[in-house]
């Protein structure tokens, strides 16, 4: 699908991930490399921990299909052999220091000079901008800047980490692919490129809505393992069962009630929920309790009746009740599992490559499934320099070859003037939650026309979901709600009735994009299939998105992304090695699933301005997120080896870890690189005992020593002092910021992370800003999520040309509501 691009890959570690998903939907990447290779190269997991550039997992996990070249980019002849491969390339995508390519001469301004339509991604851990953008910066401290980390882990611990695979970086690299194809689309129209700025920070910041509530007078979000806790009342997710760990979603709402009552008629044929627990309406005693009309210990109670009965029941009981009995249970897998599982292998979901003694290398297979032209990635890996001699410097960059003469067409404006990259492209949404709503809401940031379609009967479950302004739990006063769908309109549509069908297919007719979320098969019941739709629009695109996909044994499976992260293995790698897995806070998957989306839609956007075909794309938020774990899926399938939980443990800096500071609940990250160690010793009083020699070695036997000399420093000083200070010395330290943290946070002030805009039930309401930022076209939050039915009127006359008389009798017939 992206054939027609080359995109140079000068990532030096985990970043490679966004070439590697470019490569994954067919465009041409080149990795350029230094002689000795890029550091990734350098790391393990090794096939049988024997070091060698050639046979690091690691490196393998994000490489495959791509070219690789080299050149000593601290020459003169290394950098000119770039600007060689620069005038012919489209992208290029680099994880460098901030600062550190202009200073080589290889800054935007220098590439573009070279090749004026280039987009150049920057991926760095706080941005490339700001009073903190040239700080020492690592996945831990990014991590720890977002508000992620504090969410997440034991409440009497430090919080923790997604061990094993750096998770804001991967994040971060989705963003930076799915940045740079809105960019290349715009290029294709203007004949510039531009540079593209993204912060793993902010990147991490995707899944922490709650981080507003202090600027919202919410309560925020406390910390508890496996699940989360909210105006004092725990709410686990993670739950012991006979035979290992479940997740099990019993949650209060319109949304969730049914489950949870199905669950509670189980609990009671088997003697374990009494009469007072059944009596209970599930879809209003949250608002109950937050209300003060009745005790929280109701809710105490049914989630130890829970417990109790789940502890019970095996794994497989609870997997063959979760369809029997129509529940949100899963089991909780490890990494080698997911190699087994029947269902992946009936997607044909994983690409195998042979080694030379026989094993097999086992890949994660399709980002998603394409109806038509699916790009096939090969599992092959490149040697160092494979390359060297076999890339055409001759070629002319895509966007010139195709850049319309003429004026700019008409469209929503950036601030400088110019046209926004997706102006002119219509999405209709009938996706819901956060998944696909937050990927289409990217769109609507640069400039797309989304129209986002619910019924007062059934609104998006985020309009019932903490924080609310003022705890005011109105359906247009969700500050997540408004977080993933900022910019778009609402049309409120009873999709019952018989008579909204014709507004549905006047909708498909003037869209280009159609997303859904819909339990898998629903929208073909309905008669809004792929076939239905593209009988109306040849030209559409239609997505759908789900847990685990349109089509296997277990595609039938309801659920949210909590389910989807402990089917794909992130609840039992994330926690303290003696204790039960904790999990990563929130619906995981809902938040490394977007980056995904975008990218597809992109390239299936490309694929139709060639062809005038539309398609179909189906997507498994589980699979989409088994790439976010790669590495560990190939150390288990070559090596035999599962991820263990190891805390905030790191295989390649020492010391690494979480921090007290003064105040309640207070901590600051550090990561201490080999040629910081010194440094650190002296910081914190080591040195004079001769610590400052110690290699990484001796710091790991005298692990004990050093967290309590580390610990009683930080302690006397706050997360920030701390960090400030450590920073002066070039160790990478950064505050673990709770929500209040998130909104002093001088860096994410200084890059308007967190934007005050109009909207239709306050007046105005906080947000967040797009997670990436671009130096031409810079994106445009023009409103917060609408309020339900907000625009029926403009859709109902401006888009589908409506008149007065028709628009009252959907009204009369109870459509529009």
């Amino acid at each position: 699908m992206l054939q027609h691009f080359r995109v140079l890959d000068l990532c030096d570690g985990i970043s490679q991930f966004a070439g590697y998903l470019l490569a994954s939907l067919g465009a041409e990447v080149i990795a350029v490399e230094p002689p000795d290779g890029v550091r990734s190269r350098h790391l393990g997991p090794f096939i049988d921990d024997e070091p060698d550039l050639e046979r690091s997992l690691g490196h393998w996990a994000y490489n495959q299909g791509k070219r690789s070249v080299t050149a000593d980019l601290t020459t003169p002849d290394g950098r000119q052999r770039l600007l060689e491969l620069v005038r012919g390339a489209d992208a290029l995508i680099e994880d460098a220091p901030v600062g550190l390519m202009s200073a080589l001469g290889l800054g935007y301004e220098e590439l573009a000079a070279v090749n004026p339509a280039i987009v150049h991604a920057s991926v760095t851990p706080y941005g490339s901008t700001g009073p903190r953008s040239a700080w020492a910066g690592s996945d831990l401290t990014a991590v720890a800047g977002s508000g992620f980390l504090h969410s997440s882990g034991d409440a009497d611990r430090a919080p923790v980490r997604v061990s094993g695979v750096p998770q804001s970086f991967l994040q971060a690299a989705g963003d930076a692919a799915a940045a740079t194809l809105i960019a290349l689309r715009e290029a294709q129209r203007s004949g510039l490129g531009q540079h593209v700025d993204v912060s793993a920070m902010e990147s991490m910041t995707h899944g922490q809505p709650q981080n507003l509530s202090p600027r919202v007078n919410a309560n925020p979000i406390d910390r508890i393992a496996g699940g989360l806790s909210l105006g004092g009342i725990d709410i686990p997710m993670m739950f012991p069962c006979a035979d290992g760990n479940t997740i099990c979603v019993a949650l209060m709402g319109v949304a969730f009630a049914p489950f949870t009552r199905r669950l509670v008629e189980w609990e009671a044929e088997e003697g374990f929920a009494d009469e007072e627990l059944q009596a209970v309406d599930w879809e209003t005693i949250a608002a109950e309790v937050l209300s003060g009309q009745r005790s929280p210990e109701i809710i105490v109670k049914s989630f130890a009746t829970h417990a109790r009965f789940l502890a019970t029941k095996t794994i497989e009981e609870l997997w063959a009740a979760a369809f029997d009995r129509n529940l949100l249970i899963t089991p909780s897998a490890l990494v080698s599992d997911l190699l087994t599982n029947v269902h992946f292998a009936s997607r044909d979901f994983w690409r195998d490559s042979e080694l030379d003694d026989g094993r097999r290398a086992r890949f994660c297979g399709p980002l998603v499934h394409f109806s038509d032209d699916a790009p096939e990635r090969t599992p092959v890996v490149p040697r160092l320099g494979a390359h060297d001699d076999a890339i055409d410097t001759d070629r002319q960059p895509y966007a010139a070859r195709v850049a319309a003469a003429g004026s700019t067409p008409a469209g929503p404006a950036a601030a400088d003037g110019a046209v926004l990259p997706l102006a002119g492209l219509k999405v209709v949404e009938f996706s819901w939650v956060i998944a696909t709503p937050s990927a289409v809401r990217i769109l609507a940031d640069y400039g797309a026309t989304v129209v986002k379609v619910e019924t007062e009967s059934r609104p998006d479950t985020m309009r019932t979901v903490n924080p609310f302004v003022d705890e005011d739990p109105h359906p247009d006063n969700s500050v997540g709600y408004g977080v993933y769908n900022a910019g778009k309109r609402s049309l409120s549509l009873d999709l019952s009735k018989l008579e909204s069908r014709q507004v549905v297919e006047d909708l498909i007719r003037w869209a280009d994009i159609a997303s859904e979320s819909w339990a898998p098969g629903a929208a073909a019941r309905m008669g809004y299939g792929y076939e239905d739709l593209s009988a109306i629009n040849p030209q559409i695109i239609m997505l759908s998105s789900s847990l685990l996909g349109q089509s296997g044994p277990y595609s039938s499976l309801a659920g949210y992304g909590f389910m989807a992260a402990a089917i794909a293995g992130f609840y039992e790698i994330t926690g303290w090695p003696d204790r039960g897995p904790a999990g990563p806070y929130g619906p995981y998957t809902d938040f490394l699933a977007p980056r995904v989306i975008v990218a597809s839609l992109m390239a299936a956007l490309g694929r139709r301005d060639r062809t005038g075909r539309g398609c179909y794309i189906d997507v498994s938020q589980t699979e989409a997120a088994l790439h976010y774990l790669s590495p560990a899926i190939l150390d288990a399938s070559v090596n035999g080896r599962d991820p263990q939980r190891c805390g905030n443990e790191d295989p390649h800096m020492s010391p690494h870890g979480v921090y007290p500071s003064t105040g309640d609940d207070q901590w600051v990250a550090i990561a201490c690189t080999d040629d910081r160690w010194a440094a650190l010793a002296e910081a914190v009083g080591l040195a004079s005992d001769g610590a400052a020699g110690w290699d990484q070695a001796a710091r790991r036997e005298r692990a004990v020593v050093i967290d309590q000399s580390v610990s009683a420093w930080t302690s006397e000083r706050s997360n920030v002092e701390a960090a400030e200070t450590l920073q002066t010395h070039g160790i990478d330290a950064y505050p673990v910021n709770n929500a209040q943290g998130c909104c002093d946070d001088v860096q994410l002030q200084a890059r308007e992370h967190h934007i005050n805009v109009p909207q239709g039930h306050r007046g105005t309401m906080w947000t967040q800003n797009c997670r990436t930022r671009m130096s031409r076209t810079p994106p445009v939050v023009w409103r917060g999520g609408p309020c339900l039915g907000e625009d029926n009127y403009e859709v109902l006359t401006e888009f589908l040309g409506y008149d007065a008389d028709r628009i009252a009798d959907l009204a009369a017939a109870e459509v529009l509501g």
